[in-house]
């Protein structure tokens, strides 16, 4: 499933690092869907800032996958591939489903909303084509951004925040996860 676990890089990445590794995970969303000719679900995490690869992301990313993998089958979807690795421009899954994309993303959208790391995950469906389903396919309103009511897109493409900040919200929300009696 996962490539072999290493130590995290907790090293700056660049934003060619970024495209490049973007570049090669659309190749292997790809190649994974003209090998099974089904649905692909991505994980990948909301890790805003230079450093991507730590060992609070491997936590949190690791209940992504576990979670992510008990709503797929509590919803009857049966998983053909997973592949995975961690990067340093942060740890990503590919997971080949045999289902409906739309059911999928739904499935998916919740898992989101009501999981309380959820918002920290990043889960995206592509239909056989290699397109995304947005949110905005279902009626359901783009994701709030960690500190504000705003839509997350806009504060983050305008730098409305300070790095510190959208950071520390993070990490609260990974403290909560850890220190909940339920986990």
């Amino acid at each position: 499933m996962l490539a072999p676990v290493s130590e995290p890089i907790s090293a700056p990445v660049s934003l060619e690092q970024m495209l490049a590794r973007r570049e090669a995970r659309v190749a292997d969303q790809q190649n994974l869907l003209r090998r099974f000719k089904r649905p692909l679900v991505q994980l990948t995490l909301v890790t805003p800032g230079p450093i991507k690869d730590t060992s609070d992301a491997r936590f949190v990313f690791e209940q992504g996958l576990a979670a992510m993998h008990q709503a797929l089958a509590a919803n009857g979807y049966a998983v053909l591939a997973s592949e995975g690795a961690c990067f340093m421009t942060g740890p990503e899954a590919l997971l080949v489903v045999d289902a409906d994309p739309l059911t999928i993303k739904r499935c998916l959208m919740a898992l989101e909303e009501q999981h309380p790391l959820g918002r920290l995950w990043d889960l995206d469906v592509m239909g056989l084509e290699g397109a995304s389903l947005s949110r905005r396919q279902f009626d359901v309103s783009p994701r709030r951004c960690l500190l504000c009511d705003q839509a997350a897109h806009a504060c983050a493409r305008g730098g409305i925040h300070a790095l510190a900040q959208l950071r520390r919200a993070i990490q609260d929300k990974i403290d909560a996860y850890r220190n909940s009696p339920a986990n």
